[in-house]
């Protein structure tokens, strides 16, 4: 079902997919797009995962795909409060265990996932090639950094002092999922080990590498491997590992 949600007086565009038969509470999943992306993989995805019994909302940030404003408008600051309000929609449908939200996000939405974490209840998290920023200039719009900056996936000096992302996941005390692109021209291999160098509670990350794949999951092999890796960590968190 698609929907619009208000943030600032704007539209949010999202598409709510919900299993066929629902009985009792149920987790709930936000998924959030890359940069210059929008939800329609992410809904294609959110049909094949609602079916193990999630309520799933795959969103359009402000200035992609159906939402409204211009790329060129938004920050950073801006784009978590598109998840602010897509997490309080979800939490206020009755059908929602509010315990039980996760959020599933790739490249910049992998990065806006984690920095979510300061913010929001989560008790899942997936990042798929998470990009990884500086706090400096959070509210100005992201499109003018990125231009001003083409080498903006820095590793060097990032901490949980300067990187709400790497904060928020070194807080975090839920299951992660980091899935890392073997042939990523985009996101360094430094930038998930820097991810991955400050999770505390070392027992709650899975970690995989999808072989052969770049930054984007341009195949349809590509994109099966990736559901079911989903698919299976959210079911039994099947094959754990931590070292990268």
């Amino acid at each position: 079902m698609k929907l619009s949600l208000k943030v600032n007086n704007q539209n949010l565009t999202a598409d709510l997919i919900k299993p066929a038969e629902i009985k009792t509470l149920l987790p709930a999943l936000i998924f959030v797009h890359g940069w210059r992306s929008n939800r329609s993989g992410n809904s294609n995805r959110a049909e094949q995962i609602s079916k193990l019994g999630f309520i799933c909302l795959a969103i359009d940030l402000r200035g992609h795909g159906d939402s409204d404003g211009l790329i060129e408008e938004f920050s950073r600051a801006d784009h978590i409060e598109d998840i602010k309000s897509a997490y309080k929609y979800l939490s206020n449908l009755p059908e929602v265990d509010e315990n039980k939200i996760g959020i599933i996000g790739a490249s910049y939405g992998g990065y806006l996932a984690a920095v979510s974490l300061n913010y929001l209840k989560f008790n899942k998290i997936v990042l798929r090639v998470p990009a990884l920023y500086f706090d400096d200039n959070f509210n100005i719009p992201t499109d003018k950094l990125i231009k001003g900056d083409p080498k903006a996936f820095k590793t060097a000096d990032l901490s949980p002092k300067n990187s709400l992302a790497l904060k928020g996941l070194s807080n975090f005390q839920g299951e992660i999922l980091i899935i890392e692109s073997e042939k990523d021209k985009i996101i360094p291999h430094g930038v998930i080990r820097n991810y991955t160098a400050v999770i505390e509670y070392r027992r709650s990350l899975t970690y995989k590498i999808m072989k052969n794949t770049p930054h984007s999951l341009e195949t349809n092999q590509q994109e099966k491997e990736y559901i079911t890796i989903v698919t299976n960590w959210l079911t039994d968190r099947e094959g754990l590992v931590v070292e990268v």
